[in-house]
């Protein structure tokens, strides 16, 4: 009788284990953007990227994933200490986002395979412009910028720019507020994807406020390159603190390439542009 219970104790443990699910956080933005992430009727966090990644851990029955917002700067800190699993949706920073310490390694390590390619346009009050702005960045010197910090969609040779004094930025919270401050004709112009872009506009004018704030303005665009959107995960402390990483990483990027090939994610897309 003993010797049976022992066996079955060790059963219920054994199918308590096999069947435990490992929540994995990760932490995105609180000040990103529709209609890649945005905050439902309900507050919980949807959009883009957030629906591609549940659709993609929905179908890695040994996890769940729960999303943190948090400011951009904590979010970045949050990964460069090693304190958080994942940050939703980076893009490629391997070469810039490094170690303070010697030897300097990027601390959001690997990338999964991308999720979203981003259009990225610089858009400006017509009337600030006077004559056409043909090359990127170098004929927009005397112009003053609204940008959101961090975000980095603009490139390098932008920000290069910035620090050498010869294009002058202003930072504001949140693109939407880079975006009024162009349309109201405080700043000249801004970068912002392109999908955004159009969502901020067709929502402005459905609510008014982009004739408000514009006064009829016209608002010129051109497509100055793209970026892609991941999720990056901390290399820092990874084996100690999410020992599940490189599992998990494996079967992420498997469900996104899955998901890719059936045009799931075209279909999420389309779902939240439309």
């Amino acid at each position: 009788m003993k010797f049976i219970m022992i066996v079955f104790i060790c059963l219920i443990s054994l199918t308590s284990t096999a069947f435990s699910v490992q929540e994995v956080t990760i932490v995105v933005e609180d000040g990103y953007f529709a209609p890649f992430k945005f905050n439902d009727k309900d507050g919980k966090v949807t959009g883009i990227y957030p629906e591609i990644v549940k659709q993609a851990v929905s179908r890695m029955p040994e996890y769940t994933v729960k999303f943190i917002e948090l400011p951009w700067v904590r979010a970045r800190l949050y990964l460069k200490k090693g304190l958080s699993f994942a940050m939703l949706p980076p893009y490629f920073h391997a070469h810039d986002w490094l170690t303070d310490d010697k030897p300097k390694r990027p601390y959001i390590w690997p990338y999964s395979l991308p999720l979203v390619t981003q259009s990225d346009v610089v858009v400006c009050n017509a009337m600030k412009l006077k004559s056409p702005r043909s090359n990127w960045p170098d004929d927009y010197q005397d112009l003053s910028f609204a940008m959101q910090r961090g975000d980095g969609i603009a490139g390098e040779k932008f920000n290069k720019m910035v620090k050498k004094k010869q294009i002058k930025v202003y930072f504001v919270r949140t693109t939407l507020h880079a975006l009024k401050q162009v349309l109201a004709g405080k700043q000249s112009c801004t970068v912002i994807s392109k999908m955004v872009l159009e969502h901020f506009i067709n929502e402005m004018k459905k609510n008014g406020e982009y004739a408000q704030l514009g006064r009829e303005v016209t608002l010129e665009s051109k497509i100055i390159g793209s970026n892609e959107g991941y999720l990056g995960y901390t290399d820092i402390n990874a084996e100690k603190n999410f020992p599940f990483k490189k599992d998990f990483s494996i079967k992420f990027d498997i469900e996104i390439y899955k998901m890719k090939k059936s045009g799931e994610i075209q279909e999420i897309i389309k779902r939240f542009v439309d």
